[in-house]
């Protein structure tokens, strides 16, 4: 029974205009990727295909129109884990690559599976990916005038036809940080599946990474926990902890969980009984 779910951030509650584009750019998407699933595309692949279109969409905090470090430049983060193998890769403060998603993925087949800065550039343009400037005149204006973007940090968490699962997460990052910072995504904190369960986490980097969040929850689900039992408690910690993030997270038999600490989590999953979304707090 195939599952999917994909998120758009976690933060501050935005007027209304801006959460339904929001929620109906993640449905669009989350629809294509599901079409993708049904024809028999894997979990790992259908998580590539998902946030690439998120890093696509100027609306989001990754890939193009990501927001910018301290000197202006965008320095993009992303990992890809494929739970059936076990196999984790990412990217750390890349620039000029557009989609560090695609990056991750070719990393998957390689001895070196984890690259940053420059390295993971390189490495860019000798698989010849696309190149260009992650940065919109949007998200150039909100730097100048130190406002933050409208949403956060994008991921996927599919559970495919052959019962596979695979976790993507893309970052432009906080905003503002202090080059050479490492947001939580581009690790196992922030971005991590296994046979049994796959997570995606959204939020303050620093919290999700003291929290080791999505480790720490599929290796609960691991031990024998069911997935929304294992999630409450550690929202329950994270509460305690004042820890401020979200996370997306499936398991093997189809069930999935949204939670956040934060005041909303923008996502939208599929399965076998429809459509869900995240909860307005007008409606």
């Amino acid at each position: 029974m195939a599952t999917l779910i994909i998120h758009g951030g976690a933060g501050g509650v935005r007027p209304r205009a801006e959460r339904d584009h929001i929620a109906q750019n993640l449905l669009t998407i989350a629809r294509n990727t599901w079409q993708r699933i049904h024809a028999g595309t894997s979990a790992l692949d259908a998580a590539i295909y998902a946030t690439v279109q998120l890093e696509d969409d100027p609306l989001f905090n990754a890939g193009l129109g990501s927001k910018l470090q301290c000197d202006g430049k965008a320095r993009l983060s992303a990992a890809l884990m494929d739970g059936a193998m076990e196999r984790f890769s990412g990217v750390i403060n890349v620039e000029g690559v557009v989609n560090p998603i695609l990056l991750a993925a070719q990393l998957q087949g390689e001895r070196d599976r984890v690259l940053a800065g420059t390295g993971a550039r390189d490495r860019a343009i000798e698989l010849g990916l696309a190149m260009g400037d992650a940065r919109t005149e949007r998200s150039i204006r909100a730097w100048r005038e130190r406002r933050d973007g409208s949403t956060g940090t994008v991921g996927a968490v599919v559970l495919d036809h052959e019962q596979r699962i695979a976790a993507a997460t893309s970052t432009g990052g906080r905003g503002f940080e202090r080059v050479g910072r490492v947001s939580d995504s581009a690790t196992v904190a922030g971005n991590f599946a296994s046979p049994n369960a796959g997570v995606s986490c959204t939020g303050i980097g620093e919290d999700i990474i003291d929290g080791a969040l999505a480790t720490r929850l599929v290796a609960h689900v691991e031990s024998g926990r069911a997935l929304a039992e294992a999630a409450d408690d550690l929202i329950r910690r994270m509460r305690q902890r004042t820890w401020s993030a979200g996370l997306i997270a499936l398991d093997q038999d189809g069930s999935w969980i949204a939670r956040t600490t934060t005041d909303i989590m923008y996502w939208v999953a599929i399965d076998a009984s429809g459509e869900h979304r995240f909860a307005d707090p007008d409606d």
